[in-house]
């Protein structure tokens, strides 16, 4: 049991960089480019609605609307916080009443990419409700977060790429094959974890967690594992059935990226309390910064590819 004495000390911490005061022009030239982005947001919004409007996307040269996300309106829920922070609430509420009606099993005709729908539909729902406190969202991100579940049913609990949703069966994204990548079973934690908070239901967190222990249990180099040598540079390539990376590369980039990104995230997400996910991150940004970060003889930062052969 954690040490209240501990939590009360972590609870103090903060993630939000501490501003200095502002002159009268600081702030008048803040208060200018905040009307400006929101200007853009609104002219891209309003294009967005009048030709595509609950669509994926927009295909803008044609002013058309696009299914690219299994028509559930990704544009929408991914800008539902955008429109909250902006105070577009007009948009917002109407936006609401989209997502209120939404069926998420009429999948458009496509296969359902685990990853994405997490990061842009789940996570787009909780934000929502995280801002609005409207229940529909928490119930709508709970409904498909249900529906993505049975992509976990292999024998090791790792994620599927695709998932069917009418039949919930789930495939590689490169058909007959078993591979994925570090993001794509690495990147459940943080939406699932809120989501267990939320609806006070653990599967969620337990589901995510799972992945990291088994990737942890079946790639231990002190095994012998070829492809996994250096502690906290976790290769890209994975095959999800057998639990082994198939690759050597490591990557701060696309495929890896945010695996990183999810364990300190969701580290300060669960009030300081998930030690080994900070164990995870900081042992991972040590072995980059040794194996992964140089200097350009200008004196240029790079980060790169790490063959751990």
């Amino acid at each position: 049991m954690a040490n209240p004495d501990r939590l009360a000390v972590l609870r103090q911490r903060t993630v939000q960089h501490s501003f200095s005061d502002e002159t009268p022009d600081e702030r008048e030239i803040r208060h200018e480019r905040a009307a400006a982005i929101k200007k853009g947001f609104l002219y891209a919004w309003n294009g967005y609605k009048k030709y595509a409007y609950g669509a994926d996307e927009i295909d803008v040269l044609a002013k058309k609307p696009k299914t690219t996300r299994n028509g559930w309106g990704a544009t929408l829920v991914d800008a539902l916080d955008t429109l909250w922070i902006m105070d577009l609430k007009d948009e917002f509420w109407e936006a609401r009443d989209f997502v209120a009606k939404l069926d998420f099993r009429k999948d458009g005709g496509q296969l359902a990419k685990v990853f994405e729908t997490n990061i842009r539909y789940v996570g787009g729902l909780l934000s929502a409700y995280e801002l609005s406190q409207d229940k529909v969202f928490l119930q709508k991100a709970a409904e498909l977060a249900d529906l993505l579940l049975p992509a976990f049913n292999t024998p090791f609990g790792l994620p599927w790429q695709m998932i069917n949703i009418t039949t919930g069966v789930g495939s590689s994204e490169s058909p007959g094959k078993t591979s994925t990548n570090l993001a794509e079973i690495g990147t459940f934690q943080m939406e699932f974890f809120r989501l267990s908070q939320l609806t006070r239901n653990s599967t969620y967190h337990e589901m995510a967690q799972k992945v990291l222990t088994v990737m942890l249990e079946k790639n231990n180099p002190a095994d012998g594992n070829p492809n996994y040598v250096i502690p906290g540079l976790y290769p890209i390539d994975y095959d999800m059935i057998t639990g082994k990376f198939t690759g050597r590369a490591a990557y701060w980039g696309g495929g890896g990226d945010s695996f990183y990104e999810y364990l300190i995230k969701t580290y300060i997400l669960s009030d300081f309390m998930l030690q080994r996910n900070l164990e995870l991150w900081t042992e991972s940004i040590q072995a980059f910064k040794q194996y992964a970060v140089a200097r350009s003889t200008q004196g240029s930062l790079f980060t790169g590819f790490v063959d751990g052969a």
